[in-house]
């Protein structure tokens, strides 16, 4: 099947419309496409010489910096139409001429070219300025133009490979009609909008084609007109370009021969007539000779002339084959040093990896055997230590109430220091199974609407004797209606009684402990536990809510285990609430929590 552009059934629209329109592009911009081919439909210079030109255009007319923002910006405009991140571009990225691009990105580039510079025939100047580079310049100029709109296809390759199809109809000295078609697999690429997709390419190659007479020989811009163009329904684009023609150097030479003979002749003429006395000989060599050192003398300057042109000429093609051959170098070097770099630190990164996987996997397994010892020591408390707390307490309880008989006043002081400690105990076991569930995510909710008031109530009648051994003022403080909250009510309870036994550990004799309950305004209602204990260090705030933290403020037996407030936030946060805590050093301290109504 034949790569030109056959008849297609898609439905196109007019060059009115362009591919902008279309939100992403469909095809890989640079690279492969997904079957392994490598994309090279356009060539870097093509889209190098885009890029210079617009900065050059918004710079001339805004400012230097107005330009690098223009190319900042048309990268901006590119990647935002390019879905895969990774084949996003930089500035940097779209001036490196060894990039190959699909036919797509380069029109959509194009396109943004037009819109950013503003200018709409943006693409035909800048073929006419740009596209002729000083390499092609330098190659061309031992070829006159008829013969380089000759080599015009092969030169057409070199920048569009296996994407355009080229064609020369007719050439003279100074004219030349030549065409331009799509191949099959760039028509793909532009789908319904390949009319105007075939506009933006035919003014770019146009515009550099009659500057090939102004750029390579200094003859001034040819002119153009337009046979057919594929963005009015035609299969090709085809041009008629003339130009001035170029000076014959040999027609100057038979000129100056010829005149220089005729000269010669007449004075030989002259000569005969006026001296019949001298011979043929004699006048020859006096008319003939000094003709004939003129012819010679001529065509050794016209022989220098061309001479010192070759030599001028190459040594233009060898600073320029030299320029780019150690730009390939470096080029090429700098693709060497990054595949090592890149293998190098590919291999360290291996490495790295498979050393912090190990030790990963180690301290995993540890973790693993911690949890597994942690989960057996609960289960142990559970079961070996509780059984034989409770049958403690019960006979401490029974010899106190007179069960075993009469007690005197240090054996009841005794007992009465036994029990204190048992429910210590006993709540360190409940708080380290609680930390348990929740952290192995045991525990729900069993959500209702709840009373923040009643439970208040019950918080404090539970805390009330041991208030009254210490000599502390407990009060509420809240609003006579207040709308329930929703939670589970034995959570919230034990929330609560965390924080008011945590304020009782802290207040002194004679202190004070507030409750209070204060409606907010996002449907939430904020619980403040005050008391006038010790306070905590500012340090030690961001702290107080860690497992197993205590805090240096307080006695010794003020200080438990440092569960009951990481087990009161966790308790908080499955409720979708916050707590937190202010404190100030010898004046006590306030707990808040918020909690929904809704």
């Amino acid at each position: 099947m034949s790569d030109v552009l056959a008849s297609d059934p898609m439905e196109l629209l007019s060059k009115d419309h362009s591919i902008l329109e279309r939100p992403f592009m469909q095809f890989r911009p640079f690279g492969v496409t997904p079957d392994g081919r490598k994309i090279r439909d356009v060539s870097g210079i093509t889209i190098k010489a885009n890029v210079e030109y617009l900065e050059e255009v918004v710079g001339k007319k805004n400012g230097e910096a107005a330009g690098r923002q223009a190319i900042e910006r048309l990268c901006d405009s590119l990647n935002a139409r390019i879905s895969d991140p990774s084949y996003h571009v930089t500035p940097e990225f779209l001036q490196n001429i060894w990039h190959s691009y699909s036919y797509e990105f380069a029109v959509y580039l194009g396109e943004f070219c037009i819109l950013i510079s503003g200018n709409p025939n943006f693409q035909f100047e800048m073929g006419k300025h740009k596209f002729i580079s000083p390499v092609i310049q330098t190659l061309g100029r031992p070829f006159s133009v008829a013969q380089i709109f000759e080599l015009f296809p092969r030169f057409g390759e070199k920048f569009a490979k296996d994407s355009l199809r080229f064609s020369v109809r007719n050439v003279t000295n100074n004219s030349a009609v030549l065409g331009m078609t799509l191949t099959e697999h760039v028509a793909q690429q532009f789908g319904p909008y390949r009319n105007r997709c075939a506009y933006v390419i035919c003014q770019a190659s146009k515009a550099g084609l009659l500057a090939v007479p102004q750029q390579v020989h200094h003859l001034g811009f040819a002119t153009v007109r337009d046979l057919r163009c594929m963005a009015d329904g035609d299969e090709a684009c085809e041009w008629e370009f003339h130009w001035p023609a170029q000076p014959l150097s040999e027609t100057r030479g038979w000129v100056v021969t010829g005149t220089a003979a005729c000269a010669s002749i007449l004075a030989f003429v002259y000569v005969r007539s006026a001296h019949p006395e001298w011979s043929w000989l004699e006048a020859s060599l006096r008319t003939l000779i000094p003709g004939l050192v003129c012819w010679f003398l001529w065509h050794w300057y016209r022989l220098k002339k061309k001479v010192e042109e070759r030599d001028t000429l190459l040594k233009e093609q060898v600073d320029s084959g030299d320029a780019r051959h150690e730009e390939l170098r470096e080029a090429y070097l700098e693709q060497e040093r990054t595949v090592v770099e890149l293998r190098t630190l590919n291999a360290d990164l291996e490495n790295r990896i498979r050393e912090r996987t190990r030790s990963l996997a180690v301290a995993n397994e540890r973790l693993r055997e911690l949890d597994e010892r942690k989960s057996t020591f609960v289960s142990i408390a559970s079961h070996e230590i509780r059984t034989p707390l409770t049958s403690m307490k019960g006979f401490v309880e029974n010899m106190l109430s007179g069960v075993t008989g009469d007690l005197r006043e240090r054996q009841v002081l005794y007992l009465t220091r036994v029990k204190y400690n048992i429910d210590r105990l006993t709540r360190t076991l409940n708080d380290l199974l609680d930390l348990s569930r929740i952290e192995a995510g045991h525990v729900e909710l069993r959500l209702a609407d709840v009373s923040l008031a009643e439970v208040v109530a019950e918080v404090l009648d539970n805390v009330h004797p041991q208030a009254e051994t210490k000599s502390i003022v407990l009060e509420t403080i809240a609003p006579s209606q207040l709308a329930p909250v929703r939670g589970d009510r034995d959570k919230i309870l034990q929330i609560l009684t965390n924080l008011v036994h945590n304020a009782m550990k802290f207040t002194p004799a004679s202190g004070r402990i507030s409750v209070s309950l204060t409606p907010m305004e996002d449907s939430a209602i904020q619980v403040c536990v005050a008391d006038t204990g010790c306070g905590i260090a500012p340090e030690e705030v961001p702290r107080v809510f860690e497992r197993f933290y205590r805090s240096d403020s307080g006695t010794t037996d003020a200080r438990g285990a440092g569960l009951g407030l990481a087990i009161t936030k966790s308790l908080v946060d499955l409720h979708g609430g916050r707590i937190w805590v202010e404190s100030t050093v010898g004046s006590g301290s306030r707990f808040y929590l918020t909690l929904s109504t809704g």
